[in-house]
C-alpha cells in the first residue's frame, strides 16, 4: 500500500478498502459524485455523451485538487428523450434515492464534502432536492456542480444560437475523446421547430437559445426537433473539444481546493 494513496488513483473503485480510508484523509473528506445520462444527442453522437463528458471532467478534477471521485452514474432522467431509439430514462425520485444512498455511505466513511456533479440538465431539478435533503438531514457539506455551466470557450463564428444539446460543444468533446464513435457523415443542422415567444424556455433544458426564460414548458426533444439535437456539429472540432474540457476541469478543481481547504464555510 502506498503511503499516499491519491498519487496513485483518485478513481474510488480502483482503491481498496484500507486505501479508502487513507484517501478519504488526504482529501480531506472531498469526493465527487459524477452523475450523467443516457440519451440521443442526434444521430451522429454516442447516447453516453453526457455521461463520458461528465465523467472526464471529474476524473481530471480529482487528479489536479487531490480529492476521491466516486463511480459515475450512468443514467439519469431522461424521460424526454423517450422517442429515440437507446435512451434510458429514470424516474426523478429513482435517481434521487439513489444518489442519496450513495451520498450517505460516503458520508459515513468520512467523506464529509461532497460535489454531486451533474452532466445532464433534467437531472438538476430532482438533485437541487437532494441536495437540500442532505444538508438538513447530516452534518457533510454538499453541493450540486452543473458541468455544462463551469466554464466554456468562445464558440467558433457562425455558430447558431439554438446550438446546444448535441451541437458544436458536445460533438468537439467526443471528438476529442471519442473520435471513433462520432458518426461524421450524420453531421447536420438542427434547428428548433418551435416558437415559445422571448419569454419562453424548456425544462429539461437543451442549452442554447432555449435554455432560460421566466416561463417553462415540459418538452420531449422530439417536440422540438426531429434529429434529436438542437445546433450545428460542423462547428465542433477536436481542438475545441480538448479545450473545453482543460477549463471546465480546471475550474472545478480550483473550487475542490478551496472547499479542501476549509475556504467554503458560512455560518452555522
Amino acid at each position: 500500500m502506498t503511503d499516499h494513496p491519491l498519487a496513485r488513483t483518485v478513481q474510488l473503485e480502483r482503491m481498496t478498502s484500507p486505501e479508502v480510508k487513507l484517501a478519504c484523509k488526504a482529501a480531506k473528506g472531498v469526493a465527487i459524485i459524477p452523475i450523467g445520462a443516457i440519451e440521443v444527442h442526434g444521430p451522429h453522437l454516442p447516447i453516453g455523451t453526457d455521461s463520458i463528458e461528465t465523467y472526464e471532467i471529474g476524473l481530471r478534477a480529482a487528479r489536479l485538487a487531490g480529492v476521491v471521485v466516486a463511480p459515475l452514474i450512468w443514467y439519469g432522467n431522461s424521460r424526454s428523450f423517450m422517442d429515440f431509439p437507446g435512451s434510458i430514462g429514470v424516474r426523478p425520485e429513482v435517481l434521487k434515492e439513489l444518489v442519496k444512498d450513495i451520498a450517505l455511505s460516503l458520508i459515513r466513511h468520512g467523506f464529509d464534502k461532497l460535489v454531486v456533479l451533474d452532466g445532464h440538465g433534467g437531472n438538476y431539478g430532482i438533485l437541487d432536492v437532494l441536495i437540500e435533503d442532505l444538508h438538513l438531514e447530516t452534518t457533510a457539506l454538499v453541493c450540486h456542480a452543473r458541468a455544462w455551466e463551469l466554464a466554456t470557450l468562445p464558440k467558433p463564428e457562425g455558430t447558431p444560437d439554438y446550438d446546444g444539446h448535441g451541437g458544436s460543444s458536445e460533438t468537439s468533446v467526443m471528438l476529442a475523446l471519442w473520435p471513433d464513435d462520432v458518426d461524421r457523415g450524420r453531421l447536420v443542422d438542427s434547428a428548433p421547430e418551435i416558437d415559445l415567444t422571448p419569454l419562453g424556455s424548456v425544462f429539461p433544458s437543451p442549452s442554447g437559445k432555449y435554455s432560460k426564460g421566466p416561463i417553462v414548458f415540459p418538452l420531449s426533444m422530439g417536440e422540438m426537433v426531429e434529429a434529436g439535437h438542437h445546433g450545428d456539429p460542423t462547428k465542433g472540432s477536436a481542438e475545441r473539444g480538448m479545450g473545453l474540457l482543460a477549463v471546465k476541469a480546471e475550474a472545478l478543481a480550483d473550487f475542490l481546493v478551496a472547499l479542501k481547504e476549509g475556504k467554503i464555510r458560512w455560518r452555522r
